[in-house]
């Protein structure tokens, strides 16, 4: 192939791909530089912005709400990450040991099922649950547990884990399937070997399954601290950050506060501030956790 056929093809490979990169640049990069710009601006939605330098981010570090808030998102992240990791990983193992392959599939299946209903359906069926005559409670008086009811919702000591552990029993299908198809992948030899050196079990589990597992579990980390640091859809439903303040995170505050008090240029400081820690967490979090895969 002469060097001009080789221009001319790969120049019709950019033009394809040149919406989807105007259209990336448009909805995603765009709105980044504008966030940026006006973070810092007193800016109220309408109005010209007002450039206001570091006043923003000085208004940050004094805020009692987004403390409060910042607090509540880290443990948030510390529970999503054990819930995220722990059960998945438990069941992936114990439908990757059954002999049969077309028990495996079926039990798979099950686990997954359950990924077609909207998010938004299961948050609102918990907030029924957490209803202070809901289901929860109810159980708990026919076993004779009443003395364990709560208003799940409504005390602020118990709200923000509340929504933190609905979705019992926290089996996410994605990260069920993730380390499934790591487990899968770990090659027969080793396993071999390592029966014939004496890991079987939970052995083999501690010395073979979990360390070559580490490329999984690095990726499910990862997702679980962006996603839950941006999670503002639960606390939105059902409690708006309520009651005081005891469910607020920081996205959900960023929204309010553009939202609800005007104040954009301050929401878009809230929203950098975000951004850099999630990318250093990021960073940390692969630093951490490697893997020679």
């Amino acid at each position: 192939m002469s060097s001009r056929t080789k221009w001319r093809t790969a120049l019709t490979g950019y033009v394809f791909l040149l919406p989807t990169f105007i259209f990336l640049a448009w909805f995603m990069y765009y709105p980044v530089y504008q966030a940026f710009i006006g973070a810092f601006t007193d800016w109220d939605g309408f109005n010209a912005p007002r450039y206001i330098g570091f006043d923003n981010f000085t208004r940050l570090f004094s805020d009692e709400v987004l403390r409060q808030s910042t607090i509540n998102a880290l443990i948030w992240v510390a529970f999503a990450i054990v819930l995220a990791v722990v059960p998945p990983y438990f069941v992936a193992e114990l439908i990757f040991h059954l002999k049969r392959t077309r028990a495996q599939y079926v039990y798979r299946t099950l686990f997954v099922l359950p990924i077609v209903i909207p998010g938004i359906v299961i948050i609102l069926l918990w907030r029924f649950l957490y209803q202070g005559d809901g289901a929860i409670n109810q159980v708990l008086e026919l076993i004779g547990l009443g003395f364990l009811q709560q208003m799940w919702l409504s005390d602020p000591n118990i709200a923000l884990y509340s929504i933190i552990f609905m979705g019992f029993p926290w089996i996410s299908a994605f990260n069920l399937l993730i380390f499934y198809a790591g487990l899968q992948s770990i090659p027969s030899e080793v396993i071999e070997a390592g029966r014939l050196d004496g890991a079987t079990g939970w052995k083999r589990v501690r010395l073979i399954d979990i360390p070559l597992s580490f490329p999984q579990l690095r990726l499910i980390l990862v997702l679980t601290l962006i996603g839950s640091l941006q999670n503002v859809i639960p606390p939105l439903i059902m409690t708006n950050g309520g009651p005081g303040y005891s469910t607020y995170v920081p996205i959900l505050y960023m929204y309010n506060v553009s939202t609800a008090n005007g104040e954009f240029g301050y929401g878009m400081a809230v929203a950098l501030i975000m951004f850099v820690a999630i990318l250093f967490l990021t960073i940390l979090n692969m630093k951490l956790v490697r893997s020679d895969s």
